[in-house]
């Protein structure tokens, strides 16, 4: 039986006027499957052999990093108070200062000279000494320098940054602080902030060695990573 044997005259012949028309239908307007899966094939080979150009483009700028340990790393720069240029080279250090009071940091200011606990300066001093000689330029100087961020307790701010420029002289004592009899050895700084930033700008900035805790809930002499002291020294450097 075939398939039209029950369609009336009229219908069988919409049918085959129906399957005239496209059977003439337009070729290009037609799915070609065969087209289709060269195209894909195509874009595939393109999309491979850009990523083959781009692999080549990048080679160069990776051969051009230097590989030798005796290389300068690279550093940063910041403007002191006294608007002159200070470094921040990969691998230095940084250390939370944490004073009774801020006649004490002001006595710094004025003599260029700090001290701690004995055990903070224990502390500063191992670090200072271990990264001077790790690092020292050919003209002498410490390429990987202590960068100190000054706070007095309970005051809610930072008040400044200064550097540690030579290691504790535990012979010396200075009578300029306001408990000078407390404090044994003395160290020589350059101040390079003098600037009140509110603990709220560091708050989001953690201490991984200090469970975590936000760096404004550092004691005193309390390491802190590199990038979490970059990131304080830019707040500092930027705060109006």
């Amino acid at each position: 039986m075939h398939q039209y044997d029950y369609c009336t005259p009229w219908a069988l012949h919409a049918i085959q006027s129906i399957e005239t028309e496209i059977d003439n239908f337009p070729l290009i307007l037609k799915p070609n499957i065969w087209k289709t899966q060269k195209t894909q094939q195509q874009q595939q080979q393109q999309q491979s052999k850009q990523q083959s150009q781009l692999q080549i483009q990048l080679q160069p700028s990776q051969q051009q990093l230097p590989s030798s340990s005796s290389s300068v790393p690279p550093q940063l720069l910041f403007k002191s108070y006294k608007g002159t240029v200070f470094t921040v080279p990969l691998y230095s250090r940084f250390f939370v200062i944490k004073s009774y009071n801020v006649l004490d940091i002001n006595a710094s200011f004025q003599h260029s000279i700090w001290t701690s606990t004995e055990l903070g300066n224990r502390r500063l001093d191992a670090a200072y000494k271990s990264n001077l000689e790790k690092s020292i330029s050919p003209s002498g100087k410490m390429l990987s320098p202590i960068f100190l961020f000054f706070s007095v307790n309970s005051s809610g701010k930072f008040c400044g940054v200064s550097q540690m420029t030579g290691p504790i002289d535990y012979t010396q004592t200075s009578d300029i602080w306001c408990e000078h009899s407390k404090w044994k050895g003395v160290f020589p700084v350059e101040w390079l902030l003098i600037k009140d930033v509110p603990n709220k700008y560091f708050q989001h900035l953690k201490v991984p060695n200090n469970e975590y805790k936000p760096v404004t809930n550092s004691r005193d002499t309390q390491e802190i990573p590199y990038e979490v002291g970059v990131q304080m020294l830019k707040i500092m450097s930027s705060f109006k």
